[in-house]
């Protein structure tokens, strides 16, 4: 019955199936003629399928051919692979074979038309209609990408505007204090540069392989806030001896340096410190033997009293307290306390504190003045990584351009421009407190600003000091190997002039590691403002003037100064220490003036100021102040939280 039936063509897949699978000898057996030519026969034509002739097989054979084949592992992977080739089409339908057979042979009928026209003209013609289909399709948009870059949050428990170290040691405080009292709160601190520090930057050149501080600059281990807040250790100090070189009026050789090289050079000693160098501090040719035993006096003064009695006593001049209160002669206020205090508060002595020269005489007098080995920037990133540690988030290229109190909801509106390579944005954030911890300035117009708050711009400016440093790097070990300060003891009028504009001198890669690369030098030189002044714009004439005068300080190395030493850069720094002395609002306060208030006038709740401005000009006084800032904004937020 089944093979009077036509043949259908799922027969013949079965048919191919076995052909494909069995060897030649076992389809032979199992009553198969497979000759080579079968499925390629000439004979054969296109449109007719060949039919196989079916033998009948011993019975026997076949069934020990079966047993074979399912004994045979390769075999049966074989015939899996070959079952799923040939299924991939899946069943057929036999309802749809009639249907199929006909849409074939129509097919084909259009194929053998379209074989008559030309492969070029046809390949066109089907080019032009995949195209125009191709038109007629919508285009699929492309997703848009994601945005990988971090979410920035739109609202802050505190803000802190200034990522200098005052604004650093704000947040800080504020993100270490709002994790011990429990509270949740987020902080953010907006620096408009590129890096945080503020004025306490170290520059990396060539590599990464000379540090250049923005403006030389010491750090005096003893402050109390430096010793609270810092790891001295991580910071590698590198310190320098106890006094200093003086450079004399006259060319006489004084000092012989480890090269057995005559230097025109006097020692200031402090035998408090080095007792070995008691005959060197008496013996040194800088002031009278009254000058020395009246520094003696001085220190052990100083020594005995605590930060907070040398603030309370009566303030003058330091000119006239070294003149009038401790009987210095002239000789040694020009030699030594002129360069080495101006080289420090960067102010004639007439416009500097008696407290403030009290106060960091005994900074000097019980610790040491180091560098770290980072460079002074080293403070103000170890900062910045407690900072972040603590859950500080900190945005760099944020320039606030005004604060707006909101006495509706209690919470400020923060307006920023952001730098975003060459494109600027504006963004804003909102804040329950906010803490500027910009310099002076900034803070005064930012402040100014605010309503009830515009007379600020009115009132005379806090004074500002200027300083110019230029560095140098030459090769080979320094004319003065020793870690010490070098200065100019010139005296008189011929001090800071333009020809002898230098004030003091440094070598720090002989105080820290880090500052030159092994088998190199650097060279700090220290400008102040007069002299500066006369070179504006004039860099080329500025340096000439400097090589011109460090050859008479060094009159070995006069040819290597002016052919091998290489100028590196020249800092002209505004803003470099607010003013301590007279003037309005003087820096000059220990622990700092209230930071609710500015100029004396209370601020809107929640809003709070902190800076060396509000302090001492010290790093002390920046440290100090961010603290206090900091510990009143996170009072203030506990209570807006609870309230």
């Amino acid at each position: 019955m089944i093979l009077s039936q036509p043949a259908s063509p799922w027969f013949f897949r079965l048919v191919v199936l076995t052909l494909f699978v069995l060897t030649q000898e076992q389809q032979q057996c199992l009553g198969f003629v497979t000759p080579s030519s079968f499925l390629y026969s000439t004979t054969t034509t296109a449109t007719k399928t060949p039919t196989p002739r079916l033998l009948t097989p011993p019975v026997v054979r076949r069934n020990e051919l079966v047993t074979e084949v399912a004994n045979s592992s390769s075999t049966r992977l074989y015939v899996l692979k070959r079952i799923g080739r040939f299924f991939k089409r899946g069943p057929p339908n036999e309802e749809n074979n009639d249907e199929k057979t006909k849409d074939s042979k129509v097919n084909k009928q259009k194929q053998e038309k379209s074989s008559d026209t030309p492969p070029s003209l046809n390949d066109t013609t089907q080019n032009k209609k995949s195209s125009d289909a191709d038109k007629a399709k919508p285009k699929k948009q492309p997703k848009p990408k994601k945005d990988k870059s971090p979410q920035l949050r739109q609202h802050a428990s505190v803000c802190v505007v200034g990522g200098g170290v005052s604004g650093l040691t704000a947040a800080l405080t504020c993100a270490n204090q709002l994790a011990a009292s429990g509270s949740i709160g987020d902080v953010v601190l907006l620096e408009a540069s590129s890096q945080v520090g503020g004025r306490v930057i170290s520059d990396t050149i060539d590599d990464g392989s000379f540090t250049l501080d923005r403006g030389f600059a010491v750090f005096i281990e003893e402050y109390p806030q430096a010793q609270k807040l810092l790891d001295y250790q991580a910071l590698q100090l590198g310190k320098f001896l106890p006094g200093a070189l003086i450079k004399l009026p006259n060319d006489d050789s004084v000092l012989v340096n480890d090269q057995d090289q005559p230097l025109p050079l006097a020692r200031v000693a402090d035998p408090l410190r080095e007792p070995g160098e008691l005959w060197t501090a008496l013996a040194a040719p800088v002031g009278s033997l009254l000058d020395k035993i009246g520094i003696l006096w001085l220190v052990l003064n100083v020594r005995w009293s605590t930060i907070e009695q040398l603030f309370a006593e009566e303030e003058t001049s330091t000119l006239e307290a070294l003149r009038k209160r401790w009987n210095f002669s002239e000789e040694i206020i020009e030699r030594f306390f002129k360069p080495f205090l101006e080289g420090i508060y960067l102010a004639p002595l007439e416009e500097q504190s008696s407290r403030m020269f009290s106060f960091v005489f005994k900074m000097f007098s019980e610790g040491s003045a180091s560098l770290p080995a980072g460079g002074i920037g080293a403070v103000a990133q170890q900062l910045k990584q407690k900072a972040v540690d603590a859950g500080v988030e900190v945005r760099l290229d944020q320039t606030v351009t005004s604060i707006e109190p909101s006495a509706k909801n209690k919470q400020y509106t923060i307006n920023i421009k952001n730098a975003e390579g060459r494109k600027t944005t504006t963004t804003t954030l909102m804040a329950d407190c906010v803490i500027i911890a910009t310099e002076g300035p900034a803070a005064c117009r930012l402040i100014s600003q605010i309503d009830g708050f515009e007379s600020l711009q009115t009132l005379p400016s806090q004074v500002q000091r200027f300083v110019g440093n230029l560095y140098y790097s030459l090769p080979g070990e320094p004319p003065v190997k020793d870690p010490i300060l070098i200065l100019n003891g010139m005296g008189g009028s011929d001090r800071g002039s333009a020809t002898n504009p230098v004030n003091n001198v440094c070598f720090p890669s002989s105080v820290a590691s880090g500052y030159a690369p092994p088998g190199y030098s650097l060279c700090s030189v220290t400008v102040l403002k007069d002299a500066m002044d006369q070179y504006q714009g004039k860099d080329a004439e500025l340096d000439s003037a400097v090589r011109k005068q460090l050859g008479t300080w060094f009159p070995a190395y006069q040819e290597a100064i002016q052919n091998t030493w290489e100028l590196k850069a020249i800092y002209r720094i505004p803003n470099a220490q607010p003013g301590q002395y007279k003037g309005p609002f003087p820096a000059n306060v220990h622990g700092g003036r209230p930071s609710n208030t500015y100029r004396n006038k209370e601020l809107p709740a929640g809003l709070f100021v902190c800076g060396d401005h509000m302090s001492t000009a010290t790093l002390n006084g920046a440290l100090e102040s961010g603290v206090a800032a900091g510990t009143a904004a996170v009072a203030a937020t506990v209570v807006s939280s609870s309230s």
